[in-house]
């Protein structure tokens, strides 16, 4: 299809938005009172660049072309409801994450034009993450999101637990950027072009005796080397806890949320594109993947006492059960919608919790699961919210957690598939271990005594965020079918289903 601007509306608004950030940054060097964001800052520059791309996004949404699906930059990037829902998801968390940041590095040294840039150019490398249908595509927009991530990360220059987090992601995502590579070209060297549309056509025409079963799988595990590390998966999830301990908390909220959103946009682009039933089977991989990813998760989260290698463990645990979903997605056409809507319900729930720990963290300069003691007196709307969230992450009712899981064991089980049945099961005992770190935040807020009895006040911004994400999670629960209809709405096109 020829090329239309108006279909790549959103990245040309990031593009230009973030250069203009970087430029607006290099007159301001000194961060305004806790909460407040000025006119023309690069907090009020970010804020309008994010919110017109994710503007210019809802309005693809529902428009008929784009429903059909229509690519661009020679059939590279995919424009349809799938790639438009998880734009959504990722521009979504941005706009959170200049929230979280204008609170936290309040009184730190740092160049705001440039963090705020690099934020903005992080979301425009997930939104064609997102889209991308050529493997040259999705390699250059991982790396473009790997790269920004590392510096993000190591923002803190002067924070030797920041530099060693930077390393730390850098080196694992070098390695696992390299495995992956080296899966693409096995495809490329099969069906000599990386468009992954031609790529299965290749596939598929193989006959059932020749098909080259073996280096297919090769080639398909490789790349999951590195879409796994893009999402925090089992066995290549050991940068997690030390990256989002040592990163700045609103680039730990970004990293759980919209890097892995992007990472699952890819995961379930190709799966469902390329290696369809006639070319491999892929479920026995990622079923053994699922229950490795949500069982070491839950269990190495137990022990934390610091709540943001614990929100990382936790992490881990969270993509187990998305892959729960991605699992039944040959055998249950209710699998895609409910892995949707369960990264969807996850925005919300888990960007939730980071405002509350970014807010603790800045006030507190700690966080030590025990400096919580006693926040139901301290700041008793942050602890409501906390416990909404903790709920929500546990899935347990009344928050929306409950529904996202909900459908995603309702997949497993609809597929009428023993595997997936015992998956399920697992699913669930491991849904159960995680009440136990969960609710062990709730019990230090609520039982534990304060260590001080100074109040803890959350700036506007704060209260804005924490309000409407704990708000959200709860309406998802109460009225979730407008929710539901639009994940259905955007997997449509990719399942093919009406």
């Amino acid at each position: 299809m020829s090329f239309n601007p108006f279909y790549i509306l959103p990245e040309l608004i990031l593009t230009a938005g973030g250069i203009l950030v970087l430029l607006a940054g290099l007159s301001t060097r000194k961060w305004e009172a806790p909460g407040k964001i000025k006119p023309y800052s690069p907090e009020a520059l970010a804020l309008l660049t994010l919110t017109g791309a994710l503007a210019s996004s809802l309005a693809l949404l529902w428009r008929p072309e784009v429903v059909k699906g229509v690519s661009q930059f020679g059939d590279m990037i995919a424009v349809d409801p799938m790639a438009v829902f998880f734009k959504i998801v990722v521009l979504a968390c941005s706009i959170f994450v200049v929230f979280l940041a204008a609170d936290y590095f309040q009184g730190i040294r740092v160049h705001r034009g440039e963090f705020y840039a690099l934020l903005i150019f992080a979301t425009l490398a997930a939104s064609f993450l997102s889209a991308a249908t050529d493997l040259i595509m999705i390699y250059l927009s991982l790396e473009f999101l790997s790269i920004t991530s590392y510096v993000l990360v190591g923002w803190l220059k002067q924070d030797p637990r920041s530099n060693e987090a930077s390393v730390k992601y850098f080196l694992y995502g070098a390695v696992a950027a390299a495995v992956m590579v080296y899966g693409m070209s096995i495809f490329y060297g099969l069906a000599a072009t990386t468009d992954i549309a031609a790529i299965h056509s290749k596939l598929v025409s193989y006959p059932p005796d020749g098909s080259p079963t073996h280096i297919i799988f090769l080639g398909l595990l490789m790349m999951m080397v590195g879409f796994g590390f893009k999402i925090s998966m089992a066995p290549f999830h050991q940068w997690a806890p030390d990256t989002y301990e040592g990163a700045p908390t609103p680039v730990t909220a970004f990293l759980s949320v919209a890097s892995k959103a992007a990472g699952f946009a890819v995961v379930l682009r190709v799966l469902v594109s390329v290696f369809t039933p006639g070319v491999v089977d892929w479920t026995p991989m990622i079923v053994a993947l699922s229950g490795l990813t949500m069982t070491v998760g839950n269990l190495t989260a137990l022990p934390q006492c610091n709540i943001k290698r614990m929100l990382a463990y936790s992490s881990i645990a969270q993509a187990g059960y998305l892959l729960l979903g991605v699992a039944a997605l040959r055998l249950s056409p209710l699998a895609l919608p409910a892995v949707m809507l369960y990264l969807f319900i996850y925005l919300f729930m888990n960007m939730g919790a980071f405002a509350v720990v970014t807010m603790v963290s800045a006030r507190l300069n700690s966080d030590d699961i025990r400096e919580y003691s006693g926040l139901a007196k301290r700041s008793p709307a942050s602890a409501v919210a906390m416990a909404i969230f903790m709920l929500s992450l546990a899935g347990i009712p009344p928050a929306a957690g409950f529904v996202g899981k909900f459908y995603l064991f309702a997949a497993a089980l609809q597929s009428g598939d023993k595997t997936l049945l015992y998956l399920a099961i697992l699913a669930i005992a491991n849904t159960v271990i995680s009440v136990y770190y969960y609710m062990n935040v709730v019990r230090y807020m609520y039982f534990a005594k304060p260590k001080s009895d100074t109040p803890l006040k959350p700036s506007f911004a704060m209260n804005m965020v924490v309000g409407f994400a704990a708000a959200a999670t709860i309406i998802m629960l109460i009225s979730p079918e407008p929710f539901i209809q639009m994940a259905k709405h955007s997997a449509a096109l990719l399942t093919g289903t009406p």
